[in-house]
């Protein structure tokens, strides 16, 4: 038992709404509806279709995703791929073939808020 790290699967024919939460890694090969959330990997596979708003570490799609993702560490869109909406990580990585229609903000900053009485105190 060297690799303590846990793998999850949700196969090509279940379909799932609802509330995520794991530890370790996911792999998605049927249907999600709802939200997402996890300090591990979540991995959609080329038959997995999400319909979700996703917080991880790590995203790797290969399937269809509808909804917002934020990832902590990085977001690989493999080949035929498809993202329908934002993507908020440090590291983003799209491979040919791959799709994203939304926008994409690799600042890292999810706490810092402009302060507009910043440039109140310019002469």
């Amino acid at each position: 038992m060297a690799n303590n790290q846990e793998q999850t699967f949700l196969g090509k024919d279940a379909s799932f709404k609802g509330e995520l939460s794991f530890e370790g890694t996911l792999c998605i090969d049927g249907a999600f509806e709802g939200q997402i959330n996890t300090s591990g990997t979540l991995i959609i596979s080329e038959t997995g279709e999400i319909k979700a708003n996703i917080q991880a570490e790590t995203v790797i799609c290969e399937g269809m995703v509808k909804g917002d993702i934020i990832a902590s560490k990085k977001v690989e869109l493999r080949p035929n791929s498809i993202i329908i909406g934002n993507i908020q990580s440090p590291s983003l990585n799209i491979e040919v073939g791959a799709k994203l229609d939304g926008k994409c903000d690799m600042s890292h900053n999810k706490t810092a808020e402009p302060n507009k009485q910043n440039g109140s105190n310019k002469r």
